[in-house]
């Protein structure tokens, strides 16, 4: 305000308008960036400095709130590289028990023009397109769909990744002439060597500026559906972090952090899913312990909360069914994290264990167990594993 303009009351009835020392530059600048409306310009108007700016009356108290008003009611915020406001389009590979949410929050945000689905899935497609979304049935297609930038993609292994990038069909197929997204961000539990695979496979791509950031996720199902996810992201810099946290906070979770470069999310999440499935299987065991000694399991899960032993899987996930509402574990363990993939993640953590020389003793053993129990419960969501403790499978006897 007081490098703009001034008006000095000289006497009554009587005005003078004078220009304050701010450079004329400056001027134009702000005008540039529109923080001047023609309603407050005029109020101010313009005139030229004979004094200095501190000898000089302030324009009337009416006036000033006037100006304070027609300024703050303009918005200006710093534009993110390559995202261009509400004309944006935007990309959408998978959507599982973990993208629908995700993509279906994407469509309520309304910061996109458009959403564009893909999946394999028809009734799925269906369902978005109901809901307003464009709808394509191939990656390929959606390389092609004008205007997306972005596209995120929600898969549940590194094989369905490498496909959706490099298959027949997928995004990488097409000429690179007719190639509309160049920037990518993998939500898939992967494991690091395939972003890392991922990244080098894009920069050899002849005259095309494409980047690939990983960007796994944890909350669950709960967490997809709330918006609520944190995302843990490998990304080369800080831009590209700060590019890839403005189109995924707030609208599809509520943090994001950056684990390093490419890759490096994909490990915080091994060493993140290693510490749930471990915990999970713990948490399992006591509630299972704590039935058959004749304990309420609701009030055993309220001093778990209050204690040492609150946890995710305690607090947010419980795995007692009728304990607590909207978690698999209320509805037969449907529609969760499946124990299938609970084992792909911690045969990676092993996998990288090995690689890495480190041990991890409790990760075996807790995937062990999760194995033991993949025959009966592989299309069922991990915490169903306190089913099969208590159920006295995972020692082999039965009720």
């Amino acid at each position: 305000y007081f490098f703009c303009h001034v008006r000095m009351q000289k006497a009554p009835g009587q005005q003078k308008e004078r220009k304050t020392a701010a450079p004329a530059r400056l001027m134009n600048a702000l005008k540039r960036l529109g923080l001047f409306t023609p309603s407050a310009t005029a109020l101010l108007g313009a005139a030229r400095p004979t004094q200095p700016l501190c000898s000089r009356s302030l324009p009337s108290l009416s006036k000033r709130a006037a100006l304070s008003s027609s300024l703050c009611s303009r918005s200006y915020s710093r534009p993110s590289e390559g995202l261009s406001g509400s004309s944006r389009r935007i990309g959408f590979v998978g959507v599982g028990a973990m993208g629908r949410p995700m993509c279906e929050n994407l469509l309520k945000s309304g910061r996109f023009e458009q959403v564009v689905v893909c999946d394999t899935n028809e009734k799925a497609l269906q369902d978005f397109k109901a809901l307003g979304a464009e709808v394509v049935t191939s990656p390929a297609d959606l390389a092609r769909s004008p205007g997306v930038e972005t596209v995120i993609s929600m898969l549940p292994s590194a094989g369905h990744v490498e496909g959706v990038f490099l298959g027949e069909r997928g995004l990488l197929s097409v000429d690179p002439s007719e190639l509309q997204p160049r920037f990518f961000i993998d939500c898939s539990s992967t494991g690091p060597k395939c972003s890392v695979s991922m990244q080098r496979e894009l920069e050899g791509r002849e005259g095309a500026d494409l980047v690939f950031v990983d960007a796994p996720v944890s909350g669950g199902v709960p967490g997809a559906e709330q918006a609520t996810l944190t995302f843990m992201v490998g990304a080369p810099t800080e831009d590209l972090f700060n590019r890839a946290r403005d189109v995924l906070v707030p609208t599809v979770g509520k943090q994001a952090v950056h684990c390093g470069t490419t890759g490096a999310g994909q490990s915080t999440k091994l060493c993140n899913n290693l510490v749930l499935g471990i915990t999970m299987a713990g948490v399992c065991e006591a509630m299972a312990l704590g039935q058959k000694l004749g304990l309420d399991p609701e009030n055993l899960s309220k001093v778990f909360n209050s204690s040492s032993a609150q946890c995710w899987s305690t607090s947010l996930y419980n795995p007692c069914p009728g304990v607590m509402q909207g978690v698999p574990s209320s509805r037969d363990y449907e529609n969760g994290f499946l124990t299938e993939l609970m084992i792909k993640d911690l045969t990676s953590a092993q996998q990288a264990a090995e690689s890495a020389q480190a041990d991890i003793y409790l990760g075996k053993m807790a995937n062990d167990l999760y194995q033991k129990m993949e025959s009966t419960h592989q299309r069922k969501d991990f915490s169903a594993i306190y089913r099969y403790i208590y159920n006295g499978q995972a020692s082999g006897q039965r009720e």
